[in-house]
């Protein structure tokens, strides 16, 4: 897994020719994360405010999300809602 997100090597080639990308700079991956949380049907949930709903449709995808199951260290879901406030985000 690399880059901000943790993108695996095996998927990077997928998105990188369905999003038109030219590399693999932080642009590129945030991109290619708002992609994915698109194919969970979870980005409306964020716009709205809705956060928890998408932390779990998108817990599959990164394993540090609470819910996880990846048996690797999970953020606590108090934890990421109160980064997403501090980034800016509003909680519905």
């Amino acid at each position: 897994a690399a880059g901000r997100y943790q993108l695996l090597a095996r998927y990077f080639d997928h998105y990188k020719k369905l999003l038109g990308l030219k590399g693999f700079s932080p642009l590129s991956q945030d991109k290619i994360a708002i992609q994915l949380i698109k194919e969970q049907r979870a980005l409306d949930d964020i716009l709205c405010g809705r956060i928890d709903q998408a932390i779990e449709k998108t817990c599959n995808i990164w394993a540090s999300f609470p819910g996880a199951g990846y048996k690797q260290r999970e953020h606590s879901l108090s934890a990421m809602r109160e980064q997403f406030w501090k980034l800016g985000g509003t909680l519905a």
